[in-house]
């Protein structure tokens, strides 16, 4: 791992941040290496199964997605279709391959069934593969990769119903907490995790109160608050907190114009946030230093 430290032709929020963002790769690092002695894999074997498993979880996902917001259980009843009432047996329920094969609909009214399904599984899919590739087949890929699905559930659910579940967020920081306790110094690093998570719940909480007396109405929720308090678990009370919440701003605004754009007026009313922050957080944890750098050139930090 490449430390950047201070120097006379560097220095500033950026050199900040890039040793901040070095010490929280670090950690994932060292996670990592708890199991992956070597690479005792194939990377293709590594791929395809995590493509699978991906795919397996997505589905899972879609199923969180679906009954959260409804405060349903996750167990019970069995998977059914929503219109009919029909429980699905094991050939409707392949991830990916049963939305082909059925072409989009249900097997027994025919009615469509959401390509967000099939949108929501693939993605999943593709996220643990990039998780095996940044991490390998470790334990630190495992932990990254369930993280990720969690920020799927917060995202999608946000932007549907406007409502941070708070399983999925309850989900991401003990995973966060499960990363820094293998990291390596568990008190240690426990105590950084927590410190991530105070300062990041503080950070948006601010940014709410800040936000309600500029424009007189509600400007971040309290599920925002609990989504930054997750996030830095992951990031550690560090500096790379900076480019996690800078990266959100940017991804908000382009979310919000792409919107208006879509809706052909002026975007008066409310947006969530919990989408921008969880595509941050997931850029952070896949690629640390390849997004803080684009970052810091975005804002001319660097």
């Amino acid at each position: 791992m490449e430390r950047r430290l201070f120097s006379k032709d560097e220095g500033g929020v950026g050199s900040l941040v890039s040793v901040g963002v070095a010490i929280s790769h670090d950690t994932n690092a060292k996670v990592g290496s708890v199991v992956k002695r070597g690479d005792f894999m194939p990377t293709w074997l590594t791929t395809v199964f995590a493509f699978l498993f991906g795919a397996a979880v997505g589905s899972f996902v879609n199923v969180c997605i679906y009954r959260l917001p409804r405060r349903l259980s996750l167990l019970h009843p069995p998977s059914h279709c929503p219109h009919c009432g029909t429980y699905l047996r094991a050939a409707d329920l392949v991830p990916l391959l049963s939305y082909l094969w059925l072409l989009g609909k249900c097997r027994y009214c025919k009615t469509p069934i959401s390509p967000r399904y099939f949108v929501v599984e693939l993605l999943t899919a593709l996220l643990f593969v990039a998780a095996a590739h940044r991490y390998g087949a470790s334990v630190g890929a495992a932990l990254v990769a369930l993280s990720l699905a969690a920020l799927v559930v917060i995202a999608v659910v946000d932007w549907e119903f406007f409502l941070v579940p708070d399983e999925a967020v309850w989900a991401l920081g003990v995973l966060g907490g499960i990363r820094c306790f293998l990291a390596g110094e568990p008190l240690k690093a426990l105590a950084v995790g927590f410190g991530g998570a105070l300062i990041g719940a503080l950070t948006i909480w601010l940014i709410g109160i800040l936000g309600r007396w500029l424009f007189r109405r509600e400007a971040m929720g309290f599920g925002d608050v609990k989504i930054a308090a997750a996030v830095g678990m992951h990031l550690g009370l560090t500096w790379a907190l900076l480019p996690f919440f800078l990266l959100s701003v940017f991804v908000g605004a382009i979310l919000g114009v792409g919107l208006a754009l879509l809706q052909r007026r002026a975007l008066t009313g409310y947006m969530p946030f919990g989408p921008a922050l969880a595509m941050a957080a997931g850029a952070l944890l896949l690629y640390p230093h390849e997004i803080t750098e684009f970052v810091l050139r975005i804002y001319a930090l660097r």
